[in-house]
């Protein structure tokens, strides 16, 4: 182990994917080192405040948009609000680099995005090919030096395309600029099996929802808009770990 217990190690033994006795060293260390100890708390209470969020609310599609009874009744949206937001994103943020699969438009650097899912008392950071199962729930989160607006989209197993954030389906929302944000929202896994695409969307300006969606529902995939950056991750959806 090095000086300090990194924040991917955190992350696995928050996860149960330490061997008995590095999580043993781990701990034992996190008690002799004020600065380690320091940070299990914080990551931790990340954890803690994101399996508080408010139950489960209904997801309903943006105007114009029609998705199948059965699309339309799986996705279940969990709003999450006021410090639980800044929590949850600290779990969501632990060193995850953005994935290949980030587009961005002219203009500069754009923001960095980032995906995290798993049970809600144990949420990881994932990235394209890692398995979920259903039931889990879907955090995305954003780092930026401007303020700007987004959405979170998803095609899952059987070619339904539904949006997570915002829970209305209407509007992109308000991303104020900061480091380690959550988008306002979190969304539990349905039961449908298969690849599941989630896309991440930040815009300088708001953009309309109903045609990104669409492109999804067809091609699988968001071409970036201009202003915008889009990251997809597709995971995959099993009905056990």
């Amino acid at each position: 182990m090095t000086e300090h217990v990194s924040d991917l190690r955190w992350d696995r033994l928050l996860a149960g994917e330490l061997a008995d006795s590095d999580r043993a060293d781990v701990l034992a260390h996190a008690e002799a080192c004020a600065t380690c100890a320091a940070r299990r708390d914080e990551i931790t209470a990340g954890f803690d405040a994101f399996a508080r969020v408010a139950p489960a609310l209904p997801r309903r599609a943006p105007s114009g948009i029609a998705p199948s009874r059965r699309a339309s009744s799986r996705k279940r949206m969990l709003a999450v609000g006021g410090a639980a937001v800044a929590a949850a994103a600290a779990v969501v943020l632990l060193l995850r680099a953005p994935s290949t699969s980030t587009t961005r438009t002219k203009g500069g650097e754009g923001p960095k995005l980032m995906l995290a899912a798993g049970p809600r008392d144990r949420l990881v950071p994932v990235t394209t090919g890692d398995r979920v199962q259903p039931g889990d729930s879907i955090q995305a989160a954003y780092t930026t030096t401007r303020d700007g607006f987004g959405a979170v989209l998803a095609r899952d197993g059987s070619g339904a395309a539904a949006v997570y954030v915002p829970a209305d389906g209407q509007a992109m929302v308000a991303l104020p600029a900061g480091t380690m944000r959550s988008f306002p929202g979190s969304t539990i896994l349905d039961e449908v099996l298969g690849t599941q695409a989630v896309v991440i969307v930040w815009c300088e300006t708001t953009r309309p929802i109903a045609p990104l969606v669409a492109e999804l529902r067809e091609t699988g995939a968001v071409t970036a808009p201009q202003g915008c950056t889009v990251d997809r991750v597709v995971l995959d959806v099993h009905g056990a770990r």
